[in-house]
């Protein structure tokens, strides 16, 4: 099967029958391809042999083939000039330029132009159709299939067929093959020709339109993804403010479903308080007297609650300036509107708090200059409100030292010192001087820069004149609780006095008794009846009756005096006993006072053995059993008298706490253990014990449980204790259940200052 196109006539096929209607599909196996030319090489078309299968020529049978073509050219290049002369016969008389325009016109023109016969075979095809199906001058027109996208190929051959087999007006849309990696778009037209038979197809190139649909649609894409996911509310309005279109932020702003606002407008969702500033924004907005406003303004949500937002408005304009609708951008700031609310708040209440404050504060730029004060610091004359400056006198804690502006501790802060609790005095020039405590330091930002200095300045005036009094209040209190202590003592050798004293009257009596019942009178008796019967003392004792009797008399006389006189003896000696315990118990009491306010290294089992001793008489009247539990430790070096003070006191305490108890077996164990640095002496008592709500009281000026008690025993105990550098504390069980009285002292004093 062969294929003659011939330029400008289309293309005929035939077989070894003869002619023969182009082949649907179109043969896919070329044998040979070569161009139909002139003799002056002018091509006049082409001419291409297929099979239905792939053969291999002889070369015989190839020469046959390019001899037929040869004789095929020489037939066509006849018929074709025969056509010529058979076509101006026929054709009315036109100017041949008429004809030469028409024809460069449509070999010039920019779209591809073909005719095809009612039968769709290619009658004629002009340049651009060659070019923009890539075909050269050997190919036939109908290799037009191969110039087609390989993904729109098959469509378009099916359409092609389609249209061959009912030829009628149709369009195609379809894409080159690929040239140069670029892709190019056109649209193919088939009209019935006016004149002639057949049909007249062009084909446009509208890859540009193509290109900018997509651009366009790109554009309109990012348009609607970016007003439906942008994350702030987005809404468009009409004049009246009616809603246009809004995206899902703004719905979400509000709380409203998307149906929900059809047919609502800005006043609807607008704050009552807001609506007629809104309106009068939008009205200056359309009349054209601003581009666009932007303010803060509270919404009305579905659930009835109020959000503040910040709305930007502006115009969307037509392409002659015309508005066309308002769009407004919108951004939720309640929760800035709350925080600022509360930031003012704090504001506020820190100005007030700093205002009322009663210690001055001062500021200071980088320069020194003032830039913040209170009205504490007005008043203690730290800053002049007319010039900022300081204008009272400064000096240091001892009032006579000046200090220079220089060294003020806001100008010190500046060059990085750090002021912490500075005694200073400043005197102002119509007041008295006041005492003051200064602290001050750098201001540094966030970069590290020095933004300026603080100071703050407390008059400590009254509290240096309250210490003051406070020194002199101690001082009387501890007079009156060593003089309480002492007359505790005192008390209690007096009582022991006391008691030997009873002792030595009970021997005295004895004795005096013993003297009144003596029988030394009857010896004066005796002598007296010897002395009447001297003459005759011999015959008075032999025979009579009362001299008989003188013997026996004299025996049992000396007998009683003898025993008079050994009972007076240790009646005596029991009174030389108690006198000498009389001189050591005030020896004792002596010693204590002629030591008060002086240390001394002791032992701390003599401390303790001298308070058990001022109370060993009371001990024994109300049957309490002793325990000692003394470990080895060192002296101490103490005030003696405040020790024993403290001593006496929890001793007789721990006595009174057994009496109470009602107990049988009253038992006090004295126990001295070492500690670290320190020793702890502890009394210890099976008495009545402290009830829970009495702990924090113990120690209290004026507290007590005894009804002859005056509660100053503990209270001056543990001051006594803290001047000592020791401490002295309680514990309990409960009530019933004994108390435990320990005071740890150190081993060398420690000097304390009372604040």
């Amino acid at each position: 099967m062969a294929a003659i196109e011939l330029n400008g006539y289309g293309e005929t096929w035939c077989s070894s029958t003869g002619a023969v209607p182009r082949p649907v599909p179109r043969p896919q196996h070329l044998l040979a391809q070569l161009a139909l030319r002139t003799g002056d090489g002018e091509a006049q078309g082409t001419l291409a042999v297929y099979d239905t299968r792939v053969r291999d020529l002889t070369e015989q049978q190839r020469l046959v083939l390019e001899l037929l073509a040869r004789q095929a050219v020489t037939q066509i290049d006849l018929y074709a000039r025969i056509a010529e002369f058979e076509l101006l016969a026929a054709a009315p008389a036109t100017p041949s330029a008429d004809l030469a325009l028409a024809q460069a016109l449509i070999e010039s023109a920019p779209v591809a132009i073909y005719h095809s016969n009612l039968s769709g075979n290619l009658t004629y095809v002009n340049s651009e159709y060659r070019r923009i199906f890539g075909l050269t001058p050997e190919q036939s027109t109908n290799d037009w299939v191969h110039g087609v996208h390989p993904d729109d190929r098959q469509r378009i051959e099916d359409a092609w067929e389609d249209f061959c087999r009912n030829p009628r007006p149709v369009k195609f849309d379809y894409r080159n093959k690929p040239i140069n990696d670029a892709v190019r778009y056109f649209t193919e037209q088939v009209v019935p020709a006016q004149g002639v038979t057949g049909f007249v197809g062009t084909i446009s190139d509208f890859t540009d339109l193509i290109t900018a649909r997509g651009e366009l649609r790109k554009a309109e894409t990012l348009y609607q993804n970016t007003f439906d996911q942008a994350p702030v509310g987005i809404v468009c309005t009409d004049r009246s403010g009616g809603f246009l279109r809004f995206n899902a932020a703004f719905c979400a702003l509000l709380g409203f479903d998307p149906s929900e606002l059809a047919g609502k407008s800005i006043a609807d969702v607008t704050h009552d308080d807001d609506v007629a500033r809104t309106a009068a924004e939008l009205e200056r907005l359309w009349a054209g007297e601003i581009d666009s406003f932007d303010h803060e303004r509270r919404y009305t949500r579905r659930d009835g609650g109020v959000m503040w937002v910040r709305a930007t408005m502006a115009l969307v304009r037509d392409g002659n300036s015309r508005p066309e609708y308002s769009v407004g951008f919108l951004r939720d700031i309640t929760r800035r509107k709350e925080m600022a609310a509360a930031l003012l708040h704090q504001q506020t209440l820190l100005e007030a708090v700093i205002t009322d404050l009663p210690i001055a504060l001062l500021a200071c730029d980088v320069a020194g200059n003032i830039t913040h004060y209170n009205r504490a610091a007005v008043e203690l004359h730290c800053v002049d409100v007319e010039s900022h400056p300081m204008t009272a006198q400064v000096f240091l804690a001892d009032g006579v030292t000046p200090v220079s502006a220089g060294d003020h501790p806001l100008m010190r802060a500046l060059r990085g010192e750090t002021i912490s609790n500075l005694e200073l005095v400043i005197q102002p020039r119509e007041t008295t001087a006041r005492s003051t405590l200064s602290s001050a330091r750098r201001l540094i930002g966030p970069n590290g820069q020095t933004l300026g200095a603080v100071a703050v300045v407390q008059d400590t005036t009254e509290r240096k004149r309250a210490e003051l009094e406070l020194e002199r209040v101690h001082k009387e209190l501890m007079t009156a609780s060593r003089q309480a202590g002492m007359a505790e003592v005192a008390t209690n050798v007096l009582h022991n006095v006391g008691n030997i004293l009873n002792s030595v009257n009970i021997s005295a009596s004895l004795v005096t008794d013993r003297v009144k019942q003596s029988k030394a009178p009857g010896v004066t008796l005796l002598a007296d009846l010897l002395k009447d019967h001297g003459a005759d003392l011999a015959t008075f004792m032999s025979t009579d009756a009362r001299g008989k009797r003188i013997p026996e008399y004299l025996s049992a006389l000396g007998q009683q005096l003898t025993a008079d006189q050994q009972m007076s003896l240790q009646e005596l000696g029991s009174l030389r006993d108690n006198l000498e315990h009389i001189k050591e118990t005030v020896s004792m009491q002596q010693s204590y006072a002629k030591l008060c306010g002086v240390t001394e290294t002791v032992e701390v089992v003599d401390l303790v053995e001298d308070s058990l001793r001022l109370n060993a008489g009371a001990f024994a009247r109300h049957g309490v059993t002793l325990c000692r539990e003394f470990s080895r430790v060192p002296p101490i070096t103490v005030d003696k008298h405040k020790v024993l003070q403290i001593l006496v006191n929890l001793v007789r305490n721990a006595k009174y706490a057994c009496d109470e108890s009602g107990k049988t077996e009253k038992l006090i164990i004295l126990r001295i253990a070492p500690a670290a640095e320190s020793v702890r002496i502890s009394v210890i008592d099976n008495g009545v014990g402290i009830p829970a709500e009495n702990m924090d009281r113990l120690f209290t000026h004026g507290f007590t449980t005894r009804q002859s008690g005056h509660g100053f025993g503990l209270h001056s105990g543990a001051l006594a204790a803290q001047e000592l550098g020791g401490t002295l504390l309680a514990t309990s069980d409960g009530s019933g259940r004994g108390a435990a009285f320990i005071l740890e002292l150190p081993y060398s004093r420690r000097d304390i200052s009372h604040a």
